[in-house]
């Protein structure tokens, strides 16, 4: 039984950290989750910049980033997640580039025998082998 279809049925559990799989190269990371967020900012401040000078225009950039760093990284992570959650298992070469980056592990729910295996130094596929094998 593949890997994906135990985690499709809940028998293994796929626990994502998003923070660390926030990378550019990564496959499932989107550069523009972010950008959106700094050419929002950068707009809001240059607009009233532009209109009441300055101190309103480098207070709407301060206002901008403190929005971001309470809701933009949160979006980004959710954002993420989903997309790992959807669509990591479906490619293997997507997988195994994302399993290089760590922030991921794998836990058998209905086996208490088998440890859970962390990326990047877990070997995911002896992981896989030994769900099959009985307990």
């Amino acid at each position: 039984m593949s890997l994906r279809r135990r985690v499709a049925e809940g028998a293994v559990e796929l626990g994502v950290e998003p923070k660390r799989l926030n990378h550019i190269d990564n496959p499932f990371a989107v550069e523009a989750d972010g950008n959106i967020w700094a050419y929002g900012a950068l707009f809001v401040a240059a607009v009233l910049w532009w209109r009441w000078g300055m101190a309103v225009g480098l207070a709407a950039l301060g206002l901008g980033i403190l929005i971001y760093l309470t809701f933009g990284r949160a979006y980004v992570h959710r954002r993420i997640d989903r997309r790992v959650r959807r669509d990591a298992l479906g490619d293997l070469e997507k997988w195994r580039k994302l399993w290089r980056f760590g922030g991921l592990t794998l836990v058998a729910k209905d086996r208490q025998d088998l440890a859970p295996c962390a990326s990047p130094d877990g070997n995911w596929m002896a992981f896989t082998r030994a769900l099959s094998a009985e307990p």
